[in-house]
C-alpha cells in the first residue's frame, strides 16, 4: 500500500484555513505571483521550493508530510524534536506518579 500527499492540496488548505494572501506569499518567497497557485496544483514540489514556502508562511509543511506516514515508519531519533522529549519526560514522570500513588493506597488500606 502506498501513501501518497499531495503537497499542492496541503499548501492549498493551509493557504485557505489561515486565509493567507497568495500574492504576499509570493513574494515573501520572491517568486512571481503566479506560482502559489502552480505550487497548490503540483503532488510533487521540490525541497527547497518547500523550505521557503515554510519560511515565508511559518509553518511546518514537512511534519505535516511526516503525520501523513505510518506510525510504524522509523525516524532519526537523534532529530527528535524539544515537544517530543518533553512527552517523553512527562510519560515517566506519570508512570513514576502512577507507583507511588499505588504505593500510598496500600499503606493506606494496611492501616485499616
Amino acid at each position: 500500500m502506498e501513501t501518497s500527499v499531495h503537497i499542492g492540496n496541503l499548501i492549498k488548505q493551509y493557504i485557505d484555513a489561515h486565509r493567507l494572501v497568495r500574492t504576499e506569499v509570493a513574494k515573501q518567497m520572491g517568486t512571481p505571483n503566479t506560482a502559489i497557485y502552480a505550487y497548490e496544483k503540483r503532488q510533487y514540489i521540490h525541497c527547497q521550493t518547500l523550505m521557503r514556502l515554510c519560511k515565508a508562511t511559518k509553518h511546518n509543511f514537512f511534519m505535516d508530510i511526516a503525520n501523513a506516514l505510518p506510525r510504524e515508519y522509523t525516524y532519526n531519533p537523534q532529530l527528535v524534536s524539544d515537544k517530543d522529549a518533553l512527552l517523553a519526560q512527562q510519560a515517566a514522570e506519570i508512570n513514576k506518579l502512577t507507583l507511588e500513588n499505588a504505593l500510598l493506597k496500600e499503606l493506606i488500606m494496611g492501616k485499616k
